[in-house]
């Protein structure tokens, strides 16, 4: 197997990119610098690491688990470039960009199931307690005086981004080939960073911006990580070409 090569030339002219912005804004929240809009730099990484996702949907004709697979991961892509228009650039309608938030993550679980690597006892337990520690938890809002739409829409996504980083990562340490694992593993790792982000963010939010300036530390590598597994593998000319 061999990497597609319009990736191979692709994906180096994406991580420089997505590094140059990278340190753009961090210069800015962590250094002081003026770049002009930070916030038009940081949404550009979203938008980029979208672009790059849904050419690996264009690029995956003729084979259908490539298509399926990369459909899913691009439909994540765009719900979180929605979300994020809405809590970074407008920084209004925090439900909203809650639901397309959830929205993104229900496409990443579907996407892990789909790739078929976890057994069905393993899937249905993690289905089971994707449905029911949510219920357990807008269950003790009222309990807490923190009962709230909003406060109900984070238990439910926060949920279920924490089991796709579980089985994605459960997903890498199965046995299998080197990609079949490779791409949970890259998967588990952008989703570790994506937890990060969001504590930070819990955190800007509890104690007065304390974590602000760290919230994007993490966001973005997360989204590059997970854009990075749309890349596939291809047959040699004498294998069988399906997917």
């Amino acid at each position: 197997m061999k990497t597609n090569k319009f990736f191979l030339y692709l994906t180096p002219a994406f991580l420089l990119a997505e590094i140059l912005l990278y340190g753009l804004f961090l210069a800015h929240d962590l250094g002081g610098a003026h770049i002009g809009n930070a916030t038009a730099v940081k949404y550009a990484t979203v938008l980029l690491a979208l672009a790059f996702a849904a050419t690996g949907f264009l690029t995956s004709a003729g084979k259908p688990g490539a298509i399926r697979d990369t459909a899913f991961l691009t439909a994540g892509l765009v719900f979180t470039a929605i979300s994020d228009w809405f809590l970074l650039v407008r920084g209004d309608h925090f439900e909203f960009g809650l639901v397309t938030f959830l929205c993104a993550q229900t496409c990443y679980a579907v996407r892990v199931r789909l790739a078929g690597r976890l057994t069905q006892k393993l899937s249905r337990v993690f289905l089971l307690l994707r449905v029911l520690l949510p219920l357990l938890l807008i269950a003790l809002l009222p309990l807490l005086g923190l009962l709230s739409l909003l406060n109900a829409l984070v238990a439910v996504y926060f949920v279920q981004l924490i089991f796709n980083l579980v089985e994605n990562a459960v997903s890498a340490a199965l046995p299998g080939a080197p990609e079949e694992r490779f791409r949970p593993l890259l998967l588990a790792i952008g989703f570790l960073f994506f937890i990060g982000c969001d504590i930070c963010v819990g955190l800007s939010n509890l104690a007065h911006g304390l974590g602000s300036s760290l919230i994007w530390l993490f966001y973005t590598p997360s989204q590059v990580l997970i854009s990075l597994s749309s890349i596939r593998k291809e047959p040699h000319r004498y294998e069988n070409t399906a997917d």
